[in-house]
This record gives structure tokens, C-alpha cells and sequence, in this order.
């Protein structure tokens, strides 16, 4: 069996079209996580010095830094009275609003600068304030805070959430632990939103795999395995086991390149934070940082298999891999596009597809109720995606068994 396996992995690296989309997808996705590091602009808040690419993520690093510590009423208040004083500041400036950073420091100075433009500019201080005034008069916790903001999108629209969705968010937001901890994360928050775009390495190993059966019906050597006693029992069973090799081995070598390169440039810290750190102060789930990137590759790596298997499904029904290529993708990307339809049923649908629902996944409380069942996105979709693969596998399997040949 295992020869077996090692030759049909053999066929699948031997599918050129399939492994130059895989290699084009690893490629654009590298490119992604480099373009995004190094195009990333940003003004030093000490010398008021424009830094550009790789060394912009230092400046990133600093200003968070700058801000570390136990988010309690004392930190957060002073905080909140920077921002304030900012905006305070730039209205007693004509045209303050029209000016960019650099004008700004010239007429007025490098400290006005760093007291208006350099503290408005921070997303740090707009997500904080922006999280108090989820309350009027604004909070002085961040907890109170977070909570309200948490039941603002609960309860904006009333058909969006049930009550008992209503009752399982906020039974998940009160486990998480507060006063939060505030820190640099850099590498995982990068590889966090970047998630979403290791969708394309699935659609690309999907184009790999089409012609895993269907490939042996067009070139008619079907007709010759299939008749024998290895040809129906043990070849069957190691392609698909090749197949999920192959996709095992992929996903992991795009993922872990791509966070390396974050790690490489942005440096290893902040694991052990909050998630709250890297996604918003209103996020409802009880995770570090580190948990939530394993949560969230883990999370990846089970949607790659799941699209393998119903990959591996089609290919042992269809004659041609083209149309076996093209179902993955087009399921992938209409996903995508039905996040724009208003209808919310269906815009929920839409988030089981790998491009969406990795990019929303923790990130969001998206979530699925049957009477008083209810069940988070991230959970709903490990569980499709675990039952494509253990479903669809055998029936791809059986069904090239009983494939009639000529």
C-alpha cells in the first residue's frame, strides 16, 4: 500500500496544471504577506520621521509598546484624556482637518504634531474611545465598555440575532477576563487577517487534485485497473490517501511560510495576549493570541481536507477534470460575492465557504440557531467540513469502484 500511495502522490506532483496553480497560489499568497509588510507606511511619534517598509513595522511595534500594560479605569482614562486633548487641540486650528502630517509639523511644530496628528492617527486610541462611548455618559471601564458595545450589534437589528443567540454571546463575553492585558502583536495580527487568503492555496490544491479518478477515466486506464482485485480495493483507498497527504503537506507549506515571514519581520511577541489585542476590545471570545492562531489555522487546515474530499468526490463521478476544478472554485468565490446580498440568510451560507469563513472566523459573532440550539460560526463550519471528509471520502471511493467501464 504504501508504494502505492508514493505512486499516486507521484501522479498528482505529475498534474502540471494543477501543481503550477499551486505553485502560482503559494506564490501570490508570499507576495501578499511581503507586498503587505513591505508597502507599510508610518510616522515615527518621537522624531516625527516618515518610515517605510520593513522598517515601519518597528515604528508599529514602538507605539504599541508605548501603550503596554493592564488596560484598568486608571491606564484607560489617561488614554482616553490624550485623545481627547487631541481633538481639542486641532479646533483651535484653522483648516487643521485639510492639513497633512508633515504641513502640520512645519507651521506648528514636531510636539503640536505629536499631541493632535500623531495620537488621532493611532488606531490604538480611536479603538479605545471608540469602545467607551459604546455607553452615554462615555464609561469609565473598558469592560463596561466592551459589554455595551457588545449588546449594540446584538441588538441593532432584531432579526439578525434570536434570543437565545442574544443569551449565548453574552454567556460567551462574560467569560472573558478583564482588565485586559495590552501589547505588541505584530506577527499574529498580520497572520490573523491574512487567513482568509490561504483560500487560495485551497482552490489551487483543488486544481491538483481533479484528476484524481476523473484522470483515469479520460485516459482510459480505468478500464484496466478496474477489472482487477488491487485495482477496485486497495487503489481506490490510496489515492484518497495520497490526496490528503498532498493536501496536508501544502497547506501546512503555505502557512507556515507565510507566518514566518510575519514572525521574521515583525518578531514573536505577543503570544500569550488577549485576542481582544488583535481583533477589537468588544470581542466575545476567552482566547490568547496564541490560541486563537491555532484555532484559526486548525480551523484551515479542516476546511483544506473537507474541499479535498468533495474534490475527490466529483473526480470519481466525472469523466473530465475540468468541470471537477472548476465546482471547488466556483463555490469558493461565490461565497465570497454573496457576502454583498442584504438577505442575511443567505449572506449566513455564504460564510461556510472557505474564503469567508476563514476571514471571519472569531473575528465576527456570526452565529447559527435552531430553536435553542445555537452554534458559532468557527464550530459550524469544523463540523461541514469535518463530515465532508469523513462522508465524501468513501463515497468517492465507492463510487470509483463502481465506476462501469468499457
Amino acid at each position: 500500500m504504501g508504494t502505492l500511495i508514493k505512486f499516486e502522490l507521484r501522479k498528482i506532483l505529475g498534474n502540471r496544471a494543477g501543481i503550477v496553480a499551486c505553485a502560482l497560489a503559494f506564490a501570490l499568497c508570499m507576495a501578499l504577506a511581503v507586498g503587505n509588510l513591505s508597502t507599510a507606511v508610518q510616522r515615527d511619534i518621537e522624531t516625527g520621521e516618515v518610515a517605510q517598509g520593513f522598517e515601519a513595522q518597528q515604528v508599529f511595534k514602538q507605539m504599541a509598546l508605548s501603550h503596554a500594560g493592564v488596560l484598568d479605569d486608571a491606564h484607560v482614562a489617561a488614554d482616553a484624556a490624550a485623545l481627547d486633548r487631541a481633538n481639542e487641540l486641532a479646533a483651535q486650528v484653522d483648516g487643521f482637518a485639510d492639513m497633512d502630517s508633515q504641513q502640520i509639523i512645519d507651521a506648528l511644530g514636531l510636539e503640536f504634531w505629536q499631541q493632535t496628528r500623531g495620537v488621532l492617527n493611532q488606531q490604538y486610541y480611536m479603538e479605545l474611545v471608540g469602545t467607551l462611548d459604546a455607553t452615554d455618559p462615555r464609561a469609565t471601564s473598558l469592560q463596561d465598555g466592551a459589554w455595551a458595545r457588545i449588546q449594540v450589534n446584538l441588538n441593532n437589528d432584531p432579526s439578525e440575532f434570536t434570543d437565545a443567540e442574544r443569551d449565548y454571546w453574552n454567556a460567551k463575553a462574560a467569560e472573558v477576563s478583564w482588565p485586559l492585558e495590552y501589547g505588541y502583536a505584530g506577527a499574529w495580527d498580520n497572520a490573523l487577517a491574512y487567513a482568509s487568503f490561504e483560500a487560495l492555496c485551497i482552490v489551487a490544491l483543488c486544481i491538483a487534485l481533479s484528476g484524481a479518478f476523473a484522470g483515469e477515466y479520460q485516459g482510459g486506464t480505468a478500464a484496466v485497473v478496474l477489472p482487477t482485485r488491487r485495482g477496485k480495493r486497495a487503489l481506490p483507498v490510496a489515492k484518497v490517501a495520497a490526496a490528503l497527504i498532498f493536501t496536508t503537506l501544502y497547506w501546512w507549506l503555505c502557512a507556515v511560510v507565510a507566518i514566518a515571514i510575519n514572525v521574521a519581520v515583525c518578531g514573536p511577541e505577543g503570544l500569550e495576549l488577549p485576542a481582544q489585542v488583535v481583533f477589537n476590545f468588544a470581542n466575545p471570545y476567552a482566547l490568547t493570541v496564541g490560541q486563537a492562531m491555532l484555532l484559526v489555522y486548525g480551523l484551515g487546515y479542516l476546511v483544506a481536507l473537507g474541499m479535498a474530499a468533495l474534490t475527490l468526490w466529483l473526480s470519481a463521478l466525472m469523466r473530465s477534470p475540468m468541470p471537477v476544478a472548476v465546482i471547488p472554485m466556483a463555490y469558493s468565490f461565490l461565497g465570497l460575492m454573496g457576502l454583498f446580498v442584504s438577505w442575511r440568510p443567505l449572506a449566513k451560507l455564504a460564510m461556510l465557504t472557505p474564503i469567508s469563513g476563514l476571514n471571519y472566523a472569531f473575528g465576527r459573532m456570526i452565529s447559527y440557531a435552531a430553536g435553542s440550539f445555537v452554534a458559532d460560526l468557527p464550530t459550524v463550519l469544523a463540523v461541514l467540513y469535518a463530515a465532508m471528509v469523513l462522508v465524501l471520502t468513501p463515497l468517492a471511493i465507492r463510487a470509483f469502484k463502481r465506476h462501469q467501464v468499457a
